[in-house]
């Protein structure tokens, strides 16, 4: 492979490899420097490429073991930080403003659960429904049994869902509970 093919095929995938890194990292940063790496990886087995299906697929596996690695030398868990105490005292529902500072909390408390989740069911609801791969891209990134990854998805959905109506949703509270399970 050439410098041109080279930059055609693997340097668009950029912004792609650097969200997928950074929801294992919760750092840019360190998502930068994790991509740098799989750019020079990929560089180095440019001859080989062609041999791949997906050199995206390649890619995205690549960075998500290289994530791993760098999780596992830290001892520690990613979490998203939260924005959501900045509003949750303003919150009275009664605008369109109101209930989209609502669903921005719902999205991050999702996204912290996500990252509450054991691997592979983490990294698969990661794939598809924030990064927008389908099953069959999944599987060969992960290498994985589309029905398998189709369960592990499905039961990460309930999970997430679970979760969110336990923790911050279904606690005795009253007034805007209705509201927010709109939303949801």
């Amino acid at each position: 492979m050439n410098t041109e093919t080279f930059k055609t095929l693997v340097i668009p995938l950029n912004r792609k490899l650097n969200a997928f890194a950074f929801r294992f990292l919760n750092n840019y940063d360190e998502a930068k420097d994790v991509v740098q790496e799989i750019y020079i990886k990929l560089w180095n087995m440019r001859n080989e490429l062609e041999k791949y299906n997906s050199i995206e697929a390649l890619a995205m596996k690549m960075t998500r073991n290289f994530c791993l690695d760098i999780i596992k030398l830290k001892k520690t868990i990613p979490i998203n930080p939260s924005i959501q105490n900045q509003f949750e005292n303003k919150l009275d529902f009664n605008s369109q403003n109101d209930k989209d500072q609502v669903l921005t909390i719902a999205v991050n408390r999702a996204k912290n659960i996500i990252n509450e989740l054991d691997e592979p069911q983490k990294t698969i609801m990661q794939l598809h429904d924030i990064q927008g791969y389908d099953y069959e891209e999944i599987s060969e990134i992960l290498n994985m049994n589309i029905n398998t990854i189709r369960v592990s998805l499905s039961r990460a959905r309930k999970k997430v869902k679970e979760e969110l109506i336990h923790k911050y949703y279904d606690h005795g509270k009253t007034g805007n509970k209705n509201s927010v399970r709109e939303i949801l």
